[in-house]
This record gives C-alpha cells, sequence and structure tokens, in this order.
C-alpha cells in the first residue's frame, strides 16, 4: 500500500478508536449488541470496582426480525443467544456469568440503534438515579464503534461525564483496521457515520 496517506489513515484511527484510562464512576453503561466480549468487559470493568450498576441496553437491530435472527445472520463472536429475546438480556446473562450481582444490574430493552441506546438509557437513568443523579458514567463499548457512540450518547447526556471504556470485538483495533479490505471498509463506514449523524440542526445547537 502507498504511504501517501499514511498520516491521513493514523488521523483516522485515532479518531475512531477513542480509549480512556478507567476510573470510578457512577455507572457502566453498555450500547447493545449480541457481542459476548462487551458482557466480560463491562463485568470486569464492575468486578474492578470502577462502578456498583451496570445499565445494559437494546432490544435488537431494527435490521433484524428478532434477537435470534440476528445471532443466526451476524453475531461475530457467538452463535448463542442463551436463550434470551433482547441485547439487553443476553448481556446481563454474561455479566451474571462473571460474577456480577442481578441487582447491579438494569435492563433496557426497547433500543434498536445507537441513538434510541442513548436516548432510553437517559430516560432510565434519570427515573432510576432521582435520588442520586448520575454525574459521571464508563461508556463500555466495541472499539470501532467508540467515537459514534461517544458522539451519540454525549448528545442526550449533555451534562454527565462519559470516559469511553471500549474493548476489542471482531479483532478489528487501532492497529489492524487496515489489516483486512472489510475492516478497513468498516472504519471508513464509521466515520462517515459520524459527519452523517450528526451534520443535522440538532447536534450543530449542541456545540
Amino acid at each position: 500500500m502507498s504511504i501517501a496517506n499514511d498520516r491521513s489513515f493514523k488521523d483516522i484511527g485515532d479518531f475512531i478508536f477513542i480509549s480512556d484510562t478507567p476510573c470510578e464512576a457512577d455507572l457502566i453503561l453498555i450500547p447493545g449488541a449480541p457481542i459476548m466480549e462487551l458482557g466480560i468487559h463491562g463485568a470486569k470493568l464492575y468486578n474492578e470496582g470502577y462502578a456498583k450498576k451496570i445499565l445494559a441496553t437494546g432490544k435488537y437491530y431494527f435490521k433484524y426480525d428478532s434477537l435470534q435472527d440476528e445471532f443466526d445472520r451476524f453475531s461475530a463472536s457467538s452463535k448463542d443467544c442463551l436463550g434470551q429475546e433482547t441485547e439487553a438480556e443476553y448481556l446481563k446473562t454474561l455479566l451474571m456469568g462473571e460474577g456480577v450481582p442481578e441487582d447491579a444490574i438494569i435492563l433496557e430493552k426497547e433500543s434498536m440503534s445507537t441513538f434510541e441506546n442513548a436516548i432510553n438509557a437517559k430516560k432510565v437513568i434519570e427515573n432510576e438515579f432521582k435520588d442520586n443523579p448520575v454525574k459521571h458514567i464508563l461508556l463500555c463499548c466495541q472499539a470501532f464503534h467508540a467515537r459514534r457512540a461517544l458522539m451519540t450518547f454525549q448528545s442526550e447526556l449533555r451534562d454527565i461525564k462519559i470516559t469511553v471504556c471500549p474493548v476489542v470485538t471482531r479483532g478489528i483495533s487501532i492497529d489492524t483496521w487496515m489489516d483486512t479490505q472489510k475492516s478497513y471498509n468498516l472504519i471508513l463506514g464509521e466515520l462517515s457515520k459520524c459527519g452523517e449523524y450528526f451534520k443535522q440542526d440538532r447536534m450543530y445547537e449542541l456545540r
């Protein structure tokens, strides 16, 4: 590959694969996806004492007819939905399997996109934490989805600090995304979505 665009490719990787150092927060939030690594990583953050509650979100992606359909046609890390009907319930099963107590897990089971994850998570946070408002969350997301997830959740959780704590999924990391045409296209797609999703008036008004 030509080195002509090396600087641009590095800048794209640095932009998309944002990652912060975990620190103590009020809540761990997992955007819904049928990805085993997300549940395991969320449990790791909990077990290491970074937060006392986890909010797992998601129904299934709007392009599919059910969680089982999503697993049959997509699932990147497992072919077993563990008998669950929503991404949130699937993540809960994984979290509990890694030692997270059930009473530490909050579910949001209606979201079918990243935007809905953020909108519905805001509603849950406002309802569940009325007496002790959330001021800081750890966003436990897929590494290649980190920038778009951050932008989306920041657009809804405007007064909450967000620390991004991603996990590598599908083997796609800041070091490997250019290894195959498929992962390269995925990351350029994420870059495009960051513009397409947020070029409208609503995001502009939040600047």
